[in-house]
């Protein structure tokens, strides 16, 4: 018998194969992965070419020499003319439509990073889904709470503190940060102060189609960061089950190299202890020696479950 069959596995280690497993689901070229990258680059297209429409609707409604014109007076009587504002929301109705009730052709298009989503979407999925890479970078979870709804969608310690440092790291609390430079970015100046539905603003039916295709492009960014998030999970939901019970180092590491990915114990051993930030994955090509081409997880992860449950249902 070698030493890697006699080497028992750890808690660190486990912890150690489960990082470099993630790490391999969440860089190897699935089709929920690839969606989700299309759906960035389609939703970076969808806001820019939303915001024109926006500013021509608009810049219509409140022509830029009658803002200036309203700042102007501001700066000579002060707050008494302070009526311009700039706005990142606003409630477009379509004119060329009649309809009996409002709502069927009005709506709010809401640039900022916590709009409101239908559905089981909360206002924060997409900017956890846009900034995916900036908070994994700062050691933070982007998927927490689309982990949290995959188990059981309660309420707890562990999802409220994950919550919080996506807040913080975005600027949510305070509307700084990333979140201020966001709606910056995206805001307009508008004359009325009031709330955006008190100042409805008319728009042609081409443009309100363009507007609400806006929104179905967020959501649907939004979905397929959900789709690859919850494979993953549930993926890593059955690794880690696996992981608790092998016993030794090399069963963990058959399980990866079924799965396609080559680790080295040796490797497992020199590196004990030391933070997984070394297994991101920038750094990952460094660890695995062959990548795996395109394919489905659920066969192995099938294959091992149910030599799991043979093992248990022995002892």
């Amino acid at each position: 018998m070698t030493q890697t069959n006699k080497t028992r596995l750890n808690t660190d280690i486990r912890k150690k194969i489960g990082g470099l497993i993630l790490s391999h689901f969440e860089n190897e070229k699935t089709t929920e992965r690839e969606n989700f990258i299309s759906a960035k680059e389609d939703i970076t297209t969808a806001y820019n070419t939303a915001f024109k429409i926006a500013s021509n609707v608009v810049s219509r409604a409140y022509p830029k020499e009658d803002v200036a014109t309203l700042q102007t007076f501001k700066k000579k009587y002060g707050n008494a003319c302070d009526v311009v504002a700039k706005d990142s929301c606003f409630y477009f109705a379509n004119t060329e439509m009649a309809v009996e009730n409002e709502r069927d052709n009005s709506e709010h298009f809401d640039f900022k990073l916590d709009a409101n989503m239908s559905g089981r979407f909360d206002s924060m999925d997409f900017c956890n889904a846009y900034f995916r890479n900036e908070l994994k970078g700062a050691g933070i979870n982007p998927e927490i709470t689309i982990q949290n709804k995959a188990q059981d969608n309660r309420s707890n310690p562990h999802w409220t503190q994950e919550v919080d440092k996506i807040k913080k790291f975005i600027g949510y609390h305070n509307e700084d940060g990333i979140y201020q430079d966001w709606k910056s970015k995206f805001a307009l100046d508008v004359i009325g102060t009031s709330y955006c539905r008190s100042r409805t603003i008319p728009c042609t039916q081409s443009e309100f189609n363009e507007m609400k295709l806006f929104k179905l492009a967020r959501e649907s960014f939004v979905n397929a960061h959900y789709t690859w998030a919850e494979h993953i999970f549930k993926d890593m939901r059955d690794i880690n089950n696996a992981l608790k019970d092998y016993k030794y180092v090399k069963d963990a590491i058959d399980l990866c190299g079924a799965l396609g990915l080559n680790i080295n114990e040796n490797e497992l051993q020199r590196t004990a202890g030391v933070s997984l930030t070394i297994y991101q994955p920038e750094n990952l090509a460094n660890l695995i020696k062959s990548r795996r081409a395109k394919q489905d997880n659920k066969d192995v992860i099938a294959q091992f479950k149910k030599a799991r449950q043979s093992a248990v249902a022995t002892h």
